[in-house]
């Protein structure tokens, strides 16, 4: 599951999902603007990190899930083990 996957690059992502950066990117925007996701930076959890030097390094643009996508996160996991 990707939520437990920990920290990985966009390419690392697009592979994962099957898809062009073009449209992980669309997608991420999509997420953001719903208030699904949203930007971040750097903080505490990201210095257990074994990638933290690396990935500070190159200065990605990070995102979290907001409570709001952990609800529907929630409730699509729900859906799916009641199947």
């Amino acid at each position: 599951m990707l939520l437990i996957s920990g920290c990985m690059d966009l390419n690392t992502l697009k592979n994962k999902l099957s898809t062009s950066r073009e449209e992980l990117e669309v997608g991420l925007t999509i997420l953001e603007t719903h208030g699904y996701i949203e930007k971040t930076s750097f903080g505490e959890a990201c210095r257990t990190c074994t990638l933290y030097s690396e990935c500070r390094s190159r200065n990605p643009q990070l995102y979290k899930i907001t409570e709001k996508g952990m609800k529907q996160v929630k409730r699509e996991t729900e859906k799916t083990d009641n199947k």
